[in-house]
Parts: structure tokens; C-alpha cells; sequence
């Protein structure tokens, strides 16, 4: 009969008597890492949530654009109604004796805000109220394009009063 060293024996997972350990715990230490299933598992929710990231970041991006036409329309469309009103009553009466309407296209140069191919479009009208003329009623809008091909526009237009009174008198009395 061979004589058995114990303490090799014991590393190995024998001893003189037979198995030490239970058929569960070996197959328990055998088996290290993660199940087909369960890898499938983690790389599924993790390829969701990746996804979902993704398409949060698109939609960040898209309300961020919206957001910078419409302030770029907003501020075009604020800044020709006060550029007509700041006019002397004189020119008033020399160029809208009558209500005239138009639509303009922005110059590149005005703005960089949109799509080079697309300009936008700046609206503007002056109304004259009463008889003798007293005062004229400005409008301006803005239409700008959009990535799909269709145009937006702001809600309302800005609409401002301007009176006959000659507010710059004062400065020519010293």
C-alpha cells in the first residue's frame, strides 16, 4: 500500500478517509464568473440605458436649437420695431401716408443663427391711425426654417404704437 502525504492530500481536496468535501461545495468552487444569461442580462440593461443617454442628448440638443432660433427670431423682430419707431415723425409722413405690409428676406450677414441654404424671413408693417394721421401702429415677425424643411414662426407679433408728439424738441431749446 502507498503511504499518502496528508498535507498534499488536504491542498487537493483529499484525505486518507475519502472526499472531504460534498459534491454542491466542489461544484460551488468550480464554478467562477457569470452564467451565459446572466451576462446577456447586464449587457441588455446596460445597452438601454446607453440608448436611452442617447436619445436624451438628441432631444437636449434639438430643444437648444429651437431655443436659439427663437431667441435669434425674437431679438431680430424686437430690434426692427424700435428701429422704426426711433424714426422722426417727418419720415413717418413722408413714407406711410398709407398702410404698407412686407416680407423680407434676412440677410446672411444680419444673422448665423440658420441654415445658409434657408434664409428667414422678417415681416414688418406700419398702419396709420386716424385723419389727419396721429400716430402709426408697427408689426414685425419673424419665419425661420427648420431641419425637417418646414418653418417656424413667433407666436405673436410685437406691436408697437408710435404718436405724432415730437419727443425730441427739448434737446433744441438752449
Amino acid at each position: 500500500m502507498k503511504n499518502i502525504d496528508t498535507d498534499n492530500a488536504r491542498s487537493i481536496g483529499h484525505t486518507p478517509q475519502g472526499w472531504c468535501l460534498k459534491d454542491r461545495q466542489v461544484r460551488r468552487l468550480n464554478r467562477r464568473g457569470f452564467t451565459l444569461i446572466e451576462v446577456l442580462f447586464a449587457s441588455s440593461i446596460s445597452l438601454l440605458l446607453l440608448l436611452s443617454l442617447l436619445e436624451t442628448m438628441s432631444g437636449a440638443r434639438r430643444m437648444a436649437a429651437n431655443v436659439k432660433w427663437r431667441l435669434a427670431a425674437d431679438a431680430l423682430a424686437f430690434d426692427t420695431a424700435w428701429a422704426y419707431f426711433n424714426e422722426q415723425t417727418a419720415w413717418f409722413d413722408a413714407n406711410f401716408s398709407e398702410a404698407q405690409a412686407k416680407w423680407e428676406t434676412v440677410p446672411v450677414e444680419r444673422t448665423s443663427v440658420w441654415f445658409e441654404n434657408k434664409p428667414a424671413s422678417l415681416f414688418w408693417s406700419v398702419t396709420p391711425l386716424g385723419v389727419p394721421t396721429t400716430n402709426w401702429i408697427i408689426r414685425t415677425n419673424v419665419q425661420w426654417p427648420l431641419p425637417n424643411g418646414g418653418y417656424a414662426r413667433l407666436p405673436k407679433d410685437y406691436v408697437i404704437e408710435r404718436s405724432r408728439i415730437d419727443r425730441n424738441l427739448f434737446r433744441a431749446t438752449k
